[in-house]
């Protein structure tokens, strides 16, 4: 299986193989290969004519393979993209398409070397208990796109933001990571955002980022949980009816807040173990600046009272998903009810 990183830097020096196999659930990396696959094997061709774009959930990967075993009737390369491979998986789904995968393994045994050939699969893993799917990862170059790790994500958005010719500061990505999270669509958007904002040779600070890049809603529910740490019920209501007035959701405010409770607990736990913050944050898979924020939410809490919290958060939600209870009122009264835990266990 080929690395990420090395089978991008072979498609951009022009290095392209007949056939991929892109998998896993970072699908923003996926997709930025199969862009950077088509540029490279079109250049000079018609896309028009030249590119095909097939799911493998409405049309069978036999007529996939028709496509791909046809070759240009204009000179160039033809790329030909199968998305939604997901009979390469495990995975059960409703099946519209009877599927000849056998036909698929025998192009790729000996494929046309002037098309390309792109099966996409959104999965974590492949089924490489089926004799397929082994077999054509021996034949395609095979690439796993998994989430960024937090200690990689500083540097995937540092590098980002250089290629539009910018100086990053040393603290500038680590925050822009604070604000915006680990969803890489919106990560790449804001970095070019902030490129327009300082221009080709400037530099992207702290303050550029927290000027431009707006809080999302993980950050306003930090703010409610350090209104509760501070026994600030009326501020915690506060920050929660404005986020309803901005059309947020209840539920999923309080399905914030419980992971947000859950954090606090697991990084609570795991400090008294005598685990540091980049430990934690590794074990827990989440960018070291929610572990340390939770490290300091979590002093104004004792365990039992974040065990406490977490279940009447993890109530609070069954109530109303079960109709007993209206969502509006099943935080207000979690954010009344905290306030007294915090206040008799604290």
């Amino acid at each position: 299986m080929a690395d990420y990183r090395q089978a991008a830097k072979d498609v951009k020096e022009g290095k392209i193989a007949p056939v991929y196999l892109l998998y896993g659930t970072e699908t923003f990396l996926m997709d930025e290969m199969c862009d950077w696959i088509k540029t490279q094997a079109l250049q000079g061709g018609d896309a028009g004519f030249n590119l095909v774009v097939m799911d493998l959930e409405e049309q069978p990967v036999q007529s996939l393979v028709r496509e791909a075993e046809t070759p240009s009737f204009f000179g160039g390369k033809r790329v030909v993209i199968g998305k939604n491979a997901w009979f390469l998986t495990g995975t059960r789904v409703k099946a519209k398409v009877e599927h000849r995968p056998e036909e698929l393994l025998d192009y790729a045994q000996n494929p046309l070397q002037d098309n390309v050939l792109i099966l996409t699969v959104p999965a974590e893993k492949l089924d490489t208990r089926k004799k397929l799917v082994r077999q054509l990862k021996e034949k395609a170059v095979t690439v796993s796109f998994a989430p960024l790790e937090p200690k990689e994500l500083t540097g995937w958005v540092a590098r980002r933001l250089k290629q539009f010719q910018v100086q990053v500061h040393p603290q500038a990505a680590d925050r822009l990571v604070q604000l915006a999270g680990n969803d890489l669509r919106l990560l790449a958007s804001e970095c070019e955002k902030l490129a327009v904002y300082v221009g080709r040779g400037g530099t992207v600070t702290p303050d550029a980022v927290a000027e431009l890049v707006p809080r999302t809603l993980e950050q306003d529910v930090f703010k409610l949980i350090n209104s509760v740490a501070k026994r600030n019920t009326g501020e915690a209501l506060g920050i929660f009816h404005d986020l309803l007035q901005n059309k947020e959701e209840p539920i999923r405010i309080l399905a914030l807040i419980i992971r947000q409770f859950r954090m606090m607990l697991q990084v609570k736990v795991m400090a008294e173990q005598g685990k540091a913050a980049k430990e934690i944050a590794s074990l827990l898979r989440v960018h070291p600046y929610p572990v340390k924020l939770a490290l300091q939410q979590g002093r104004s809490f004792s365990e039992e009272t974040l065990r406490c919290l977490l279940q009447r958060a993890i109530e609070a939600d069954q109530w109303i998903k079960s109709g007993k209870i209206d969502k509006v009122l099943a935080v207000e009264r979690l954010l009344l009810q905290a306030d007294i835990s915090s206040s008799t266990f604290g």
